[in-house]
């Protein structure tokens, strides 16, 4: 069970189908894909069966039929979809009740090196990298969400070689998300710990290295630039370059079409590019968008409900809030909730953890009613 289980993990957390996909083209990629769907059917036969994730199956059944009202698309292609989905959230969910802190965390290492060997052995056009995920701004997630799950790691060691690698490799991908939520992570850290604190002197080390790599191969980057000028005060750097390509001015540009169809969205497709050439890159407006309000709101509760709860489980597992916190935020820079099944699979995660500390918790108040 084991090896089903690395194989069906790495497929899922270390975006393979999409390598494929990306490197010899649509056979492979298909071919991963159908493995990955393949191997969670297996997992799921062999495993004990427990209790669905009922939040995520009713939130994603509403936005695919819903949004499926006024798709214009090949049926065919979003009836594949659909299943696809629905076999990854029943087996997905199962993968993720059997996944410990510590398997999680080898894994988004492993995704997050992946980009400083593209940095050091590869160059694009776009001076940013994304290694396995192809896209920075996923790639960026990977690493932050990476970072929140040290917190929840027993070994001093482990903690801060994936503060290193995690905060390294996220800033590889130069995305101003992974950056803003480093921050307010590390400040959170700081009531953990205060020792925590050291982070910020290891920021000094990381950013020396950052500045190596960028003698050894190039960044070409803009934004690195404008980091290097920022930390040296050098005044050539706006707020106006700083702020450039902004996610508002993307988001700004859906508006109107979110109003025109409020109650049932315009459509599946329509908001993360697969109907239009661009996307919203905002999962909270997609779902809206795309299949209306009641998705949205559901989808809202959901978030809003492990927030709570990972909220009041701050002192027995810090890393929760942190990591739904990576998660909530990053889904306001990305509309692939229902596509990346990683992000999903982060979200199923973070619930599982939740429900595993409240039935602890419960079961240690029942014992003590039984011994008064």
């Amino acid at each position: 069970m084991k090896i089903i289980k690395y194989i069906t993990l790495a497929l899922v957390l270390l975006n393979l189908p999409s390598i494929g996909l990306f490197t010899y083209g649509g056979g492979v990629g298909a071919m991963l894909s159908y493995a990955t769907i393949f191997m969670l059917v297996v997992y799921y036969a062999l495993e004990k069966k427990t209790t669905p994730n009922w939040w995520i199956i009713i939130i994603a059944l509403l936005y695919f039929m819903i949004g499926a009202l006024q798709y214009e698309g090949a049926p065919m292609a979003f009836m594949m979809e659909l299943i696809k989905y629905f076999i990854f959230v029943i087996g997905g969910y199962e993968l993720a009740k059997n996944t410990s802190t510590l398997e999680l965390f080898v894994f988004f290492l492993i995704g997050a090196l992946s980009i400083g060997v593209e940095a050091m052995s590869f160059t694009n056009d776009y001076g940013r990298y994304a290694g396995f995920y192809l896209n920075a701004n996923v790639a960026g997630f990977i690493c932050i969400y990476g970072y929140s799950i040290i917190y929840g790691l027993k070994s001093s060691t482990l903690k801060l070689l994936g503060q290193f690698v995690f905060t390294l490799m996220g800033l590889l991908t130069f995305s101003r998300t992974f950056i803003v939520i480093w921050v307010l992570l590390n400040l959170i850290s700081l009531k953990v710990s205060i020792k925590n604190v050291r982070i910020f002197g290891i920021a000094f080390l990381i950013f020396s290295t950052l500045l190596f790599i960028d003698q050894v191969v190039g960044l070409n980057n803009p934004r690195f630039e404008q980091l290097k000028s920022l930390v040296s005060d050098d005044q050539k750097v706006s707020s106006e370059e700083i702020s450039e390509d902004s996610r508002t001015e993307t988001w700004a540009q859906f508006y109107d079409q979110i109003f025109e169809s409020p109650i049932i969205g315009s459509g599946y497709g329509t908001f993360s590019g697969k109907i239009n050439s661009m996307g919203v890159h905002n999962s909270y407006l997609m779902i809206i968008g795309e299949a209306g309000i009641i998705p949205f709101l559901l989808f809202l509760v959901y978030m809003a409900r492990l927030f709570f709860k990972s909220f009041m489980h701050f002192k027995k597992a810090p890393y929760l809030i942190m990591m739904t916190i990576s998660l909530a935020v990053f889904l306001l820079a990305n509309h692939n909730f229902f596509t990346f099944y990683y992000m999903t699979f982060a979200a199923m995660w973070i619930q599982y953890q939740i429900y595993k500390i409240d039935n602890e918790e419960e079961e240690l108040e029942e014992e003590k009613l039984i011994e008064a």
